[in-house]
């Protein structure tokens, strides 16, 4: 079969003939190069292209990158119009920027021609995020949540609330109680860049957002400030969370949940099963449970960060970075992924029994998806975190009040957008 007939055909129909007769298309589809971090998403990918090839013969190369500097380094050969790599495996909220800037490629004519594909098996969140503009621009691999994990042998019931949290995380700050088994009772990935999308789910249950449906600013509004006092408070009035709390990102509440220092932290899903495996996390293997974020005045919401890999504009190879994708991201990929260690955001994979059987944790990550938070889907969506993070880090340092803070940024973003 010639790759001109091959194409004519279409991806899917190519692969569904490959996967039933291994060895009948053989090498017919360039090598397509992925980029990604180091970590378990390029682990798991690496142990799906690996099936896909040797079902297919068509080669892909998953091709981990070092996280210091990953997104400056791949956006970077983006602008260039580089094409030593034709798919990235990045968190979506980049999308818009890097789709209005023509950078990346749209995916709609794919999933139209892939009858077998079933884009309604992804929660509306995640469509939404994997879009711009009503648009797919990337195709969904993982569903991240950052939600809360606690110490079930100290916390007996997950909090309800956010002030039923705040409660247990005064119980168990050393400074407050002497006798806690752990230093601190609460923690979150505040450092730059990060403590915009952490502040996500308490925001919504609080009833706020950043913007309106009419992308007005709203960060300043009585819901918001209501949510971000509490949430900076926790730092700087109950001295609950780590005093440097703004440098913290992903490894260091993994290690403070693994070392006994933190009762409760957001956490994200992604390190889940590091943290139940006995032989990495021996003092607490059997003791962290992860749960939906707590409840606000308007319910829970828990912010959803789903990965996903974008096409490069200048890819060669759009049509073979397809075929893989369509098997990758399809229903048989994604179990292959989610056993790998990754976590496929398709609900049918989400309910699948044995994946659930090896991640107790699963039915919480549906649960949760269903009153999800995503993230700013316009295409001044990074000037308007950069201007966010400045003032809420000024916040969180104690240099200026919460409500100062809100109010600063909510101007710098009405200057952003030139709007209302």
């Amino acid at each position: 079969m010639s790759l001109k007939r091959r194409t004519l055909m279409g991806a899917g129909t190519a692969i569904a003939l490959a996967l039933a007769a291994p060895g009948l298309a053989q090498a017919e589809l360039a090598n397509v190069t992925i980029w990604v971090q180091s970590g378990p998403e390029a682990e798991a990918l690496g142990e799906v292209a690996r099936a896909y090839t040797e079902n297919t013969g068509n080669p892909v190369t998953i091709s981990p990158q070092g996280r210091a500097g990953w997104r400056q380094r791949y956006e970077t050969a983006l602008a260039a119009g580089s094409t030593e790599f034709d798919g990235v495996l990045h968190i979506s909220r980049f999308v818009p920027a890097l789709a209005a800037g023509g950078l990346i490629a749209p995916y709609d004519d794919y999933i139209a021609g892939a009858a077998e594909y079933d884009a309604d098996d992804f929660p509306e969140i995640i469509q939404s995020e994997m879009k711009y503009d009503g648009t797919w621009y990337m195709m969904p691999t993982d569903i991240t949540l950052e939600t809360l994990v606690y110490r079930t042998d100290l916390i007996p019931e997950a909090p309800e609330t956010w002030d039923d949290l705040r409660e247990n995380a005064l119980k168990f700050t050393q400074s407050h109680n002497p006798d806690s088994p752990t230093k601190y009772g609460f923690a979150y990935a505040g450092s730059p860049g990060n403590v915009m999308a952490a502040f996500l789910g308490i925001m919504g249950g609080h009833g706020g957002d950043f913007l309106d449906s009419q992308s007005c600013v709203t960060t300043d509004s009585p819901e918001v400030t209501a949510a971000w006092k509490m949430f900076v408070d926790m730092k700087n009035e109950d001295k609950v969370t780590p005093p440097d709390i703004n440098a913290w990102d992903y490894p260091e509440l993994l290690v403070g949940l693994q070392n006994g220092t933190l009762a409760q932290a957001q956490f994200f899903t992604a390190g889940m099963p590091i943290l139940n495996d006995c032989a990495q996390s021996p003092d607490v293997c059997e003791n962290l449970a992860l749960v939906a974020q707590p409840e606000g005045p308007m319910g829970s919401k828990t912010r959803v960060n789903p990965l996903g890999v974008m096409m490069n504009a200048q890819s060669p190879n759009k049509d073979a970075l397809w075929a893989f994708l369509e098997f990758a991201t399809g229903k048989e990929g994604g179990v292959i992924y989610s056993k790998a260690g990754g976590q496929s955001p398709r609900s049918s994979v989400l309910a699948n029994e044995e994946v659930a059987s090896e991640r107790p944790w699963v039915p919480e990550v549906l649960k949760a998806s269903k009153a999800g938070m995503g993230t700013l889907r316009i295409a001044e969506s990074r000037e308007v975190a950069e201007a966010f993070d400045r003032y809420a880090q000024q916040a969180i340092a104690g240099q200026i009040t919460p409500e100062e803070s809100l109010i600063k940024a909510a101007e710098e973003m009405r200057a952003i957008l030139g709007g209302c």
